[in-house]
């Protein structure tokens, strides 16, 4: 089973626009064509696959985690893999408060209509740190506090889902006065379940404070606890793919067909 990769040194800092390095985007991706509802803009991705796994109990190669938004908190992300038949999936989950559009192969197209991301005060937390390698710790210290778990097969086996270490993406959004964030994922072994996103909110009066949210990116049965209390829980997704008016859905592709000689 492959195991975790990611750009440490990208993940360690908040990403600024002028961190733009030249792309080296898979053609899968490339393919997509995303914009926030109602405005014609395209949303670009971040340049590089956020993490790497594979899952052969679940039948899942090549499989990594992407995101739409180069600033600020990702309009969307996604789990993209290949299928034994050769056939790529996009779960595609919305991560914003706003809505996304997203028109893919072979006349594909996501449009959800409500958003699944809703900020709660993450409260027993210290205050921000000003220095952005202690907030890092803050926010790694912060992310253990969060454990999970997940009702998957016909014989509703519970499942318990592992935070990974490591925050895969940190940002800033100064439309929503976040002056610092990071993303970690609750995984089954090294297969992404859930996005738990952890920012520092900086309100227009009084003290900067955390906050977070979570995203699923699983059609499971999912349970989230802080300091041992559930906080978050989704029902199945219906018949595990959901629907594209969902926010949360699979899109899947099939290979295009190949030219004999």
């Amino acid at each position: 089973m492959a195991h975790p990769a990611f750009t440490q040194e990208a993940a360690d800092r908040p990403t600024a626009a002028t961190d733009k390095q030249p792309s080296a985007l898979p053609e899968y991706i490339k393919v997509l064509e995303v914009v926030t509802a109602g405005v014609d803009a395209p949303i670009e991705p971040v340049d590089r696959k956020l993490y790497s796994y594979s899952d052969s109990a679940r039948l899942i190669a090549d499989g990594g985690i992407w995101a739409w938004g180069t600033t600020g908190r990702p309009l969307a992300m996604a789990k993209a893999w290949k299928n034994r038949n050769g056939t790529q999936t996009y779960a595609f989950s919305l991560t914003s408060d706003e809505l996304a559009i997203v028109r893919g192969p072979q006349a594909k197209i996501w449009m959800p209509e409500k958003t699944q991301v809703e900020p709660a005060e993450l409260t027993g937390a210290p205050a921000p740190d000003p220095q952005s390698a202690v907030r890092l710790r803050q926010l790694k210290e912060q992310a253990r506090r969060f454990t999970a778990h997940e009702f998957w097969n016909p014989d509703n086996s519970r499942f318990e889902l592992r935070l990974l270490p490591q925050p895969v993406h940190r940002y800033q959004d100064e439309k929503r006065k976040i002056d610092d964030a990071a993303i970690f994922l609750l995984a089954y072994d090294n297969n992404p379940q859930i996005l738990l996103l952890i920012e520092m909110l900086r309100p227009a009066a009084g003290a900067a404070r955390w906050q977070y949210l979570l995203a699923r990116v699983s059609s499971a049965d999912l349970h989230v606890l802080l300091d041992g209390k559930e906080v978050w829980a989704q029902d199945r997704t219906p018949g595990i793919v959901g629907t594209p008016t969902d926010y949360y859905w699979h899109m899947v592709t099939m290979p295009e067909p190949t030219n004999s000689p």
